[in-house]
């Protein structure tokens, strides 16, 4: 028989996490799992990313993303600070290193403003006093940018979940998902539970779970894998805080970047190479399933056609193939890195939905059957949004658990 509870979550990273824990905050007495195909938490986006908490700037005003950005940034460095997990509040600063920028300086300070966020724009001088070795002619100053232990983060949300009751189910794969009457059904390689709403939030892979109770028609998940690289320790010193170049603003990439760490290591990246596989971490590693399905969509080909984002992807993949491009990128950042200074770090899978149309979906993205709710595009700042998004959910779960559902 299957095991059976009030509420299922599907997806172990940050966003499965904070949702598992708002919504037992919300109904203490809640029976309610989490079940993650990995045999520990976090192991992707989540836990392979650069650790920024973001400001608010980037994200165009009236999208989920910018109604979350700002409280979120506040409630993680708050909760950061209360849960001893570690956080440094050493502000961003996006740089424009000629005329041509200004515009986009404008233009994140406007969508900063809009937002709620802690912005404004500063001379040459200015940014030479906070980075002494970086380069420009002014910067965006985000002073409420962060660096924390993302993974710890959400290892520290998971444990306040499990103190509420929560069970987790770690290295079960989601096989089948079935709604009948007013209740799901969720196979997995080890067992089979029903409870009356489930909340998927499965990453690379929630696509394929939305499609199973029908849902997801409009997109299809594309890999991107984010490639870190980081300086040398005797080099460190020339990085402060977060040094952010102007970003191309048709794209959700913010290009190459330094970044210090919460530990005191600074990162240069990542890329945004088009991965041949959904866990293709691996530079030239390929999975033929999920490369075959990528290219039988007409999504992906429109997008691929399209003659700005092939620029980018031939940049990309020239960065990937040669470090000295990437370092030749960062020194228009930070004049004096060399590059022998840059060692090759971690990689990421960023889990970018791309429509029928073939857009790269800029926000995050829900949707919902009678008794199941998908998050589809959990893409940075989905972080920085997690405590805020997660009690949005909780109302969608509150609609069907202890409201009445119509």
């Amino acid at each position: 028989m299957p095991e059976s509870f009030d509420l299922v979550v599907v997806g172990g990273g940050v966003i499965g996490c904070a949702t598992m824990r708002a919504c037992l905050l919300e109904r203490p007495g809640l029976t309610a799992c989490l079940v993650e195909r990995e045999p520990e938490l976090a192991l992707h986006q989540s836990g392979r990313n650069s650790g920024v908490v973001h400001a608010g700037y980037n994200q165009k005003p009236g999208t989920i993303k910018a109604r979350f950005v700002v409280e979120g940034s506040r409630r993680v460095r708050e909760f950061c600070r209360t849960n001893n997990v570690p956080v440094v509040e050493d502000g961003i600063l996006v740089v424009a290193r000629d005329e041509s920028e200004i515009a986009t300086l404008k233009e994140l300070l406007a969508r900063g403003q809009a937002n709620g966020a802690c912005v404004e724009l500063i001379d040459r001088q200015r940014l030479g006093e906070l980075e002494p070795h970086a380069s420009g002619i002014a910067a965006l100053l985000a002073a409420e940018g962060a660096s924390f232990d993302a993974r710890g983060y959400t290892l520290a949300l998971a444990g306040q979940a499990r103190g509420l009751g929560a069970e987790f189910f770690l290295g079960e794969s989601v096989e089948d998902i079935h709604e009948k009457g007013d209740r799901v059904e969720v196979r997995t390689t080890k067992r089979t539970v029903e409870a009356k709403t489930l909340v998927c939030a499965a990453g690379l892979y929630a696509d394929r779970l939305a499609r199973k109770v029908g849902l997801s028609k409009k997109y299809r998940m594309v890999p991107f894998r984010g490639e870190y690289r980081e300086l040398v320790p005797s080099r460190r010193q020339l990085v402060r805080s977060h040094i952010y170049p102007a970003p191309n603003l048709k794209f959700p990439f913010l290009g190459v970047h330094l970044s210090r760490t919460f530990d005191g290591r600074v990162l240069v990246g990542p890329g945004a190479v088009l991965a041949l596989g959904r866990d293709s971490y691996g530079r030239f590693d390929v999975n033929l399933k999920d490369f075959a399905e990528m290219a039988g969509e007409k999504g992906f080909w429109k997008l691929f056609l399209s003659s700005d984002f092939r620029a980018v992807a031939r940049q990309e993949w020239r960065k990937s193939l040669f470090p000295r491009a990437v370092a030749a990128e960062a020194r228009g950042l930070v004049p004096e890195l060399k590059d022998e200074d840059l060692v090759e770090s971690r990689a990421g899978i960023r889990a970018q939905l791309v429509s029928t149309d073939g857009e790269l979906v800029d926000d995050l993205v829900i949707e919902e059957s009678a008794r199941t709710i998908h998050v589809l595009n959990a893409v940075s700042p989905a972080l920085t949004c997690s405590l805020p998004f997660a009690d949005h959910i909780t109302l969608l779960v509150a609609k069907r658990l202890w409201q009445p559902v119509p």
